[in-house]
């Protein structure tokens, strides 16, 4: 019941406006081959993932189309009109919020035939927008080096981006995007802020393996990236094609690997248990149901599950008495040691067994005995730091993120997205043993993130609520404190 009543009694609820843009949009111009605009041009757009069509239009009396609020993707621009041949703009890389512009140059000829232009880099040059941005691809994500597969260290490649933390961690509570200050930067994903309202900093990330792309608008962003004075930081989870995709990933490593350090070999201690263990999963594409639902071309799915299994080395250092300490007798220690109840020392600094306690002495049985020469201190004639205790403490934790697509025509769209994230980081031991058989103070947290978009052809609504639950608990598992936090966000506009 005590832990019903703290989880449920912190809950805090908050309906916020935002529209901050989760997609992009292709724009341009239809000519034909003396540069005269062609209007009435029919306008095709089609996401070469999953082969739903996503826009239909034609051009207007200047020539020009615009297809907005397109999910972030890979597309193929179709144009044709009786009298040219059909052109199509193939393997456009469309970003978060991203204004491509996909100019065509129609030829004479007919219908029938077609000429293909590559669009990879199309579009990329924006003309329309003064924001600095840069865009984390996923082949980034899986090429350049990532230690501990942490998506924050890729941040460090945008420029104006400095943060603390070492070498294999860039610090999110330390970040500084242009000059600003630390904590004043924005985190998203799916549209959801990630980012802790007590503490500035970064909560939990999906796994790096379910992130189609990260996009660090650093200055000059729009105003409908507020909340921040710093940089914004969105990160957009994948998504499943029209075949199925998946695959598996391991990495590990592993004390036997590597040389013991300098320290341990002079103790002759062996080298710490130091085990790194990350897996996963994945896999996407149409959900369909045998002889129920055949959602090809429809609906689609992604998830993701990773899994990390950790052995952390420690090593402690204490201070213990020794064996004459323990015994009574404080012959070398220069700090006399008065009988009970008189200001007379006892004879050579001596305590009678008969005078020490019976609990004090199972006590000290069981405290373990130096196992290392230590500092001498001559003021209390005891050796300080002679206990080095080295071990490992495990860190299991679990993640998954899983997302659904649903395209109901070529103007409206639906997609939810929800992410999941537990851990559990026991404290290491102060003196290992019975006389402390606890392993520090722990923590077990999970957080939940949920969103649902929708998106309708030339106007756009959407809805998206995320919750985060945390319980921290400590070694008895008597939760400590927990709370839940909820967002709804509604937006419309053109």
């Amino acid at each position: 019941m005590r832990v019903d009543r703290v989880v449920y009694g912190s809950l805090l609820s908050v309906c916020l406006l935002l529209s901050q843009v989760l997609t992009g949009t292709i724009s341009g111009t239809v000519t034909d081959a003396t540069q005269a605009v062609v209007p009435n041009a029919a306008v095709t757009i089609v996401n070469a993932d999953t082969d739903v069509t996503v826009w239909r239009g034609t051009t207007n009396e200047s020539g020009v189309y615009r297809a907005p609020g397109l999910p972030v993707g890979r597309y193929t621009v179709t144009v044709q009109v009786q009298g040219f041949k059909r052109a199509d703009v193939a393997g456009i890389n469309l970003a978060t919020d991203q204004r491509a512009g996909i100019n065509v140059t129609l030829q004479p000829g007919a219908v029938s035939e077609s000429i293909t232009v590559a669009g990879e880099t199309a579009g990329q040059l924006s003309t329309d927008s003064s924001s600095i941005s840069n865009v984390i691809t996923m082949s980034q994500v899986q090429d350049l080096p990532l230690p501990s597969r942490n998506i924050l260290n890729l941040l460090s490649i945008t420029a104006g981006v400095s943060s603390g933390g070492d070498a294999t961690g860039i610090n999110a509570s330390q970040l500084s995007i242009n000059g600003s200050r630390t904590l004043n930067s924005e985190f998203t994903v799916d549209g959801v802020s990630v980012v802790s309202g007590s503490t500035g900093g970064v909560q939990t990330l999906p796994p790096a393996d379910a992130i189609r792309e990260v996009k660090v608008l650093t200055s000059a962003y729009s105003a409908e990236y507020g909340r921040t004075s710093g940089g914004t930081v969105t990160l957009v989870i994948n998504s499943g094609t029209d075949l199925y995709h998946g695959g598996v990933y391991e990495y590990f490593r592993n004390e036997d690997l590597n040389a013991n350090n300098f320290f341990n070999n002079l103790r002759g201690q062996p080298r710490s248990q130091d085990r790194y263990n990350l897996f996963g999963a994945k896999l996407g594409g149409p959900i369909s149901i045998p002889k129920v639902y055949n959602g090809k071309g429809k609906t689609f799915f992604f998830f993701d599950y990773e899994g990390l299994r950790r052995s952390a080395p420690f090593s402690s250092i204490s201070s213990v008495p020794s064996a004459a300490f323990r015994s009574g007798d404080f012959s070398a220690s220069p700090v006399a040691i008065d009988q009970p109840g008189t200001s007379t020392p006892f004879p050579g600094n001596k305590v009678p067994t008969n005078l020490i306690d019976s609990a004090a002495a199972k006590i000290m049985g069981v405290l373990p005995s130096p196992n290392s020469p230590g500092l001498f201190d001559p003021a209390t004639g005891r050796n300080a730091n002679n206990l080095v205790e080295v071990g490992s403490t495990k860190q299991p934790s679990n993640a998954t993120a899983t997302r659904i697509d649903e395209n109901v025509s070529d103007r409206i769209r639906l997609f939810g997205t929800l992410t999941h994230f537990s851990s559990t980081s026991p404290g290491q031991p102060t003196i290992p043993g019975p006389l402390e058989n606890a392993t520090g103070l722990s923590a077990t947290t999970a957080t939940r993130q949920r969103s649902v978009t929708r998106t309708p052809g030339r106007r756009r609504f959407s809805r998206r609520c995320a919750s985060d639950s945390g319980v921290t608990m400590r070694t008895s598992y008597r939760p400590a404190w927990a709370s839940t936090y909820k967002a709804c966000s509604v937006s419309r506009g053109p």
